[in-house]
């Protein structure tokens, strides 16, 4: 059991990296779910849903980890006398480490504000290049709604998308409309917004 302990959290840890790294390099929801972003085969959705479930493994595993690794990680508390001591160097260094990261993060500490920061501008990158819905979840808006809100002669949207060959029904969503037409709702709604 130690084996698959070791083995599974391995795997975990270096899954929740890649779908991290995917999560930061990804848009803002609103800009992903509006452009259908896709990176490497996944949407955003899928890339959190994967790392939610990960974080699964990772916390049973390491819990594991811990507990059949108990002796070690107590000897690495103890000092010269055989002592548990909270103040061993190592141990200060590894929570001292771990509060940089956490209190830095909080209140956007140099360097981890210039990290948040790019961050930032990655997505910001995407928000230019895809632009941004008209308002917050118009994905979802049906396309009757849309055009009422948007103050698009519904008719006039028909028609062009008829034009187009869009497959469409007025009472769907601009989501459904483009996944069935293997589009973005983003490219939906610039066709009507003509």
């Amino acid at each position: 059991m130690k084996k698959i302990t070791s083995l599974s959290l391995g795997i975990s840890f270096i899954i929740m990296a890649y779908t991290g790294v995917m999560l930061f390099l990804c848009p803002h929801g609103k800009v992903a779910y509006w452009s259908d972003w896709h990176m490497l085969g996944l949407s955003k959705t899928q890339y959190g849903e994967i790392h939610t479930t990960s974080m699964l493994l990772v916390l049973v595993f390491g819990i594991l980890h811990i507990y059949y690794n108990w002796k070690p990680i107590v000897s690495y508390m103890k000092d010269s006398s055989k002592k548990l001591s909270w103040t061993r160097k190592e141990f200060l260094i590894a929570l001292g480490l771990n509060l940089f990261f956490v209190v830095g993060t909080l209140t956007y500490m140099q360097p981890l504000k210039g990290f948040l920061d790019f961050n930032e501008n990655i997505k910001e990158y995407w928000a230019d290049k895809h632009g941004e819905p008209p308002f917050g979840h118009a994905e979802e808006s049906k396309l009757v709604k849309l055009c009422k809100k948007m103050k698009i002669d519904i008719e006039v949207a028909k028609d062009i998308l008829k034009q187009n060959n869009i497959k469409f029904d007025e009472n769907e969503s601009l989501k459904t409309i483009a996944k069935r037409n293997n589009t973005s709702p983003d490219a939906i709604y610039k066709l009507i917004k003509k």
